[in-house]
């Protein structure tokens, strides 16, 4: 590496420490600015720990647990069509590997850059195919939060649920729309669009289309990946319902279809570590609507930010002893 180089690599590395003593800086005024303004009582919060039902934050936990495996078969489906030949155990190892790093780098989604690297790593596979297959895991993830969310405003409005359940700002519900119709009518013709006003030969055609072309030119296997996405979705919301049964609480069934979502989507715009205070503050506003104390909205939160600690300690685990890194042949 010459000196030139050596200088370049020097400022980079100091550029991202910047980003992430920035990062580091929301996150701890974002909590400490829900414990001075958000009228929570963090005594009140443990001693609402101390008294979570084992049996149910168990269920829980192995809810959690599945969705990890869930997302290895859609790992599995989209990265092969690629050309990317790691196995099945292979991407759900890189999957634990990912959630373990989603607490060092920035917002929920930190953990992807590792996953695309790993996934990269010992094939002669450009980089920007495991960019897109990265991209569009999460991309179908994000259109389920949406889709579910928009779905349950419209049951509101249609009066299949009662407002007396819950009630959330209008703004988000014309939010959520917008990010379904967006999904629906945009998203699936902008190769089209693309070539329609700017041809072939743009940055974003070569840089951004060009590598994930096979999804959109593949319907049956964008519809395998989006059910696994309603299915690894489920799951989550199933996670969390037993969260709120270990804590004893009671939420509306219907608005998991909202909170959680709205506080997924939050972690992933905002910038912090792995969503920490930001997530903290998103499930107490949220679940405020539904009668739930600012204490026990930060005790649920804590049980899920356990959930996801117990997730990246078996990642980091498998960081160290894991056989990820290599790239094997179809068998």
């Amino acid at each position: 590496m010459t000196g030139k180089e050596k200088e370049v690599d020097h400022r980079s590395k100091i550029k991202q420490q910047i980003k992430n003593l920035l990062r580091l800086v929301i996150s701890i005024v974002a909590f400490i600015c829900l414990i001075k303004f958000g009228k929570v009582d963090v005594k009140v919060a443990v001693k609402y720990l101390t008294q979570v039902n084992p049996l149910y934050f168990a269920l829980a936990y192995i809810s959690y647990f599945i969705t990890t495996l869930v997302a290895g078969v859609r790992f599995y489906f989209s990265s092969h069509v690629l050309g990317f030949r790691k196995n099945y155990f292979q991407l759900v190892q890189l999957n634990f590997v990912g959630a373990f790093f989603n607490n060092f780098l920035p917002t929920t989604i930190g953990g992807d850059a590792l996953r695309g690297y790993y996934l990269k790593r010992g094939s002669h596979i450009p980089l920007s195919r495991a960019v897109a297959c990265i991209v569009y895991e999460r991309y179908t993830g994000m259109i389920v939060l949406f889709w579910a969310t928009s779905a349950a405003f419209i049951m509101q409005d249609l009066g299949f649920i009662s407002k007396s359940l819950w009630n959330v700002p209008h703004q988000l519900a014309i939010f959520c729309h917008i990010g379904s119709v967006i999904t629906i009518f945009l998203v699936p013709f902008l190769p089209q669009l693309n070539n329609l006003f700017f041809g072939k030969t743009n940055w974003v055609y070569k840089t951004i289309i060009e590598p994930i072309l096979v999804y959109w030119h593949d319907l049956k296997l964008t519809v395998r990946i989006v059910v696994l996405s309603v299915l690894l979705q489920i799951f989550v919301i199933l996670c969390h319902f037993f969260i709120a049964k270990s804590l004893n609480m009671n939420i509306p069934l219907s608005y998991y279809l909202v909170f959680y979502p709205l506080t997924t989507l939050a972690g992933f715009m905002i910038p912090s570590l792995n969503g920490l205070g930001i997530r903290e503050g998103t499930y107490i506003y949220f679940l405020k609507k539904v009668n739930i104390t600012s204490d026990q909205g930060l005790a649920f939160s804590i049980c899920w930010l356990i959930i996801l600690l117990i997730t990246s300690i078996i990642g980091g685990i498998i960081y160290m002893v894991g056989d990820f890194r290599k790239h094997k042949p179809l068998t």
